[in-house]
């Protein structure tokens, strides 16, 4: 890495999201020196994003509102001298054998080597494709609760809430609150089958009263919940002017016959989360998978320390499990990380496993509850894009898997899927999803793409530092005359 300057600290934090966050702070008050770094502008994460300066005089829904407080509370703790914060710089490499992390960012490339690494890292939603997904106006419910928060803004009029799991309820009440229409949730689950496993939950009041507590907001602004349903289709040349669901039986796949057409402008999707895992897979942390949520995750041991030593993992990145596993995960693994440098942090580690357990098994509750169904592959039909990136269609995948190919790292240089700038992240769960709907081969053994760096789209001077000066250049002949090359 010719050129490229080299810092150092005692722990190393990727992500700063709540996990990260709770991390840093955790660390630095133990004495730690902490550098926490973030590719977005600000810390907070998805989760705690706050207004941009411009937006934070306005008047957000309660259900915002208390979302951004709690967030500027647990930021306030990032005033801390042992805190360096690097917003706007990317990770793109880590070496777990020095325990260095490569980085780009505002005054350039620059390699950070730490005591310590905590990867918190989060998660990406999850989306399975159907004919019209790609048309603007369809985004992520994730996506709109984003650009409700930061900027105040609301990105349709009328909504249809699509996916499964409670996150569609729980945006749908925040578009409501902020002044939208919304059309219907589709929520995939049948309601029978969501009533029967809701009871996982009894017990877990916070949790049930959140849940019941949306409906009722739902319910008195008279938005359809149509359970045992999925989009079919969205409708539009040029943007979203309306959606088609349909029913879908037990598998999830959809009923001929049952097509309802609604009149919308936006469409949200969710159909959960998947770990962020590519810096930790690059790094050699042990995967493992998931089966309460259908992905592969980090392992990590009690103390949230990876395979790898003097690496840790925190929240999303170690399996879903949502903001309050993300906190407790972050404190946790700071306050380990700081007692292996010989501080004493001030936690009570005991007491946080325990609550980390209890935390992750309602989290596990709520996963068993949202499965994604293997019949929603139907609704990709050969002409839909599946890699957006590199304009790959469902057909193409399907000719490749009657060619032989049964992986996704086999996918790949047949067709180009994952090749683009998103390096896999939407596209890799679709195409596990339809590689082992093809094949029959159960999720858990299609793998998904290998992570290599750079995570994320570089500039070559980043990678290999900075260019020398010409007149610095020698030439000379290479194998018989095949062309020269500089030295």
């Amino acid at each position: 890495m010719t050129g490229i300057k080299q810092d150092t600290t005692e722990i190393a934090i990727v992500g700063a999201g709540p996990a990260g966050v709770s991390a840093a702070v955790t660390a630095a008050r133990a004495g730690a020196k902490v550098t926490l770094v973030d590719e977005s502008a600000s810390a907070g994460g998805q989760y705690y994003k706050q207004p941009a300066l411009a937006e934070r005089d306005h008047k957000y829904p309660d259900s915002l509102a208390s979302n951004i407080q709690q967030g500027r509370e647990l930021l306030a703790g990032l005033n801390h001298p042992g805190i360096d914060i690097q917003c706007n710089t990317l990770v793109w490499n880590v070496s777990a054998e020095e325990l260095v992390l490569n980085l780009c960012g505002p005054t350039g490339a620059w390699a950070l080597k730490a005591e310590r690494i905590i990867f918190s890292t989060g998660a990406y939603e999850r989306v399975m494709p159907f004919p019209g997904w790609t048309l603007p106006g369809v985004i992520m419910a994730g996506g709109a609760q984003l650009m409700l928060k930061a900027q105040g803004l609301l990105p349709g009029r009328r909504f249809l809430l699509a996916g499964t799991g409670p996150l569609l309820q729980l945006a749908a009440v925040q578009l409501l609150e902020a002044g939208a229409d919304i059309a219907a949730i589709v929520e995939l689950q049948p309601r029978a089958e969501f009533l029967r496993t809701a009871s996982k939950l009894w017990g877990h009041w916070d949790k049930l009263g959140q849940g019941i507590a949306n409906q009722k907001k739902l319910l008195q602004a008279k938005v359809p919940i149509k359970y045992g349903h999925t989009i079919a289709r969205a409708l539009g040349e040029n943007e979203v002017s309306g959606a088609v669901i349909m029913k879908v039986d037990g598998d999830g796949r959809p009923i001929p016959g049952s097509e309802t057409t609604l009149e919308v402008d936006s469409i949200c999707l969710n159909y959960g989360f998947i770990p962020a895992t590519e810096l930790p897979g690059i790094a050699g942390c042990a995967q493992y998978f998931d089966y309460n949520f259908g992905a592969y995750a980090t392992k990590t041991n009690e103390n949230l320390e990876t395979s790898v030593a003097g690496i840790f993992a925190a929240g999303e990145t170690c399996g879903i499990g949502g903001a309050d596993v993300a906190l407790l995960e972050g404190q946790l693994a700071g306050a380990v990380a700081a007692r292996q440098l010989g501080l004493d942090p001030d936690t009570d580690e005991a007491t946080l496993c325990q609550k980390q357990l209890q935390a992750r098994t309602v989290a596990a509750s709520l996963g068993k509850m949202f499965p994604v169904k293997p019949g929603l592959c139907a609704l990709a039909t050969d002409g839909v894009p599946v890699c957006r990136c590199e304009e790959i269609s469902a057909g193409e995948v399907r000719a490749a898997i009657r060619m032989g190919v049964v992986q996704l790292n086999q996918l790949k240089p047949w067709t180009r899927v994952g090749m683009g700038r998103c390096q896999g992240r939407i596209c890799g769960e679709i195409l596990r999803q339809i590689v082992a709907h093809e094949t029959g081969l159960a999720l858990q053994e299609i793998q998904p793409f290998t992570a290599r760096a750079p995570v994320k789209p570089v500039l070559l001077e980043e990678v290999g530092g900075a260019v020398a000066d010409t007149g610095e250049l020698t030439w000379e002949d290479h194998v018989g005359g095949y062309g020269v090359a500089r030295t």
